[in-house]
């Protein structure tokens, strides 16, 4: 059974490691080897140690735990763009989980925070060579706006697409329309 709950400090280092993972899993060719292998670890676990110790007024990190594990989380910053709205700016699943929803019960979870906020779109950036979560966004009903080359994650140039969802209707309603 999976259970979820706002993150804590104390989720720091479970998050960093899941984080460092999935970038190991899917980021092989992007960026490279020595960072995957050697650094990457640390460099999330910095951010993550950050981010949770001194957390933005606007963040908001949900984690995904089964029998007490930390599987999967997302991290957004409500308002981060006057034109997209909130920015979803993490979403990770472990490898294991992969196709048992969690992560689109994340994205409903966010949905659901957002509009009870009064906000009314959600937006990310995902890096072309993730096919597997392009996938899965346009299935939720992202649409793609623009492509853009960055240095902005990692250890060199990255190409990533932003998705949005200008109505986060599209991803409340997603559980009724996926269960039908």
């Amino acid at each position: 059974m999976v259970s979820f709950r706002n993150a804590s400090q104390e989720d720091d280092q479970a998050i960093a490691d899941l984080h460092a993972k999935s970038w190991q899993e899917n980021y092989r060719g992007t960026f490279s080897d020595t960072f995957l292998d050697d650094a990457v670890f640390d460099d999330r676990l910095t951010v993550w140690k950050d981010r949770l110790e001194n957390p933005n007024r606007n963040q908001w990190v949900y984690v995904a735990e089964v029998k007490n594990s930390l599987v999967a989380f997302i991290c957004a910053y409500l308002d981060k763009d006057p034109t997209y709205g909130t920015l979803i700016d993490n979403l990770h699943v472990h490898s294991r989980c992969i196709g048992q929803r969690i992560g689109e019960r994340l994205m409903v979870e966010v949905a659901k925070l957002l509009r009870a906020n009064g906000k009314q779109s959600m937006y990310l950036w995902v890096l072309t060579s993730n096919t597997k979560a392009i996938r899965f966004y346009r299935r939720l009903g992202g649409v793609p706006m623009e492509t853009v080359h960055d240095f902005d994650i990692g250890d060199g140039e990255i190409v990533k697409t932003r998705y949005y969802w200008q109505s986060l209707d599209t991803i409340v309603d997603l559980p009724q329309k996926t269960e039908t």
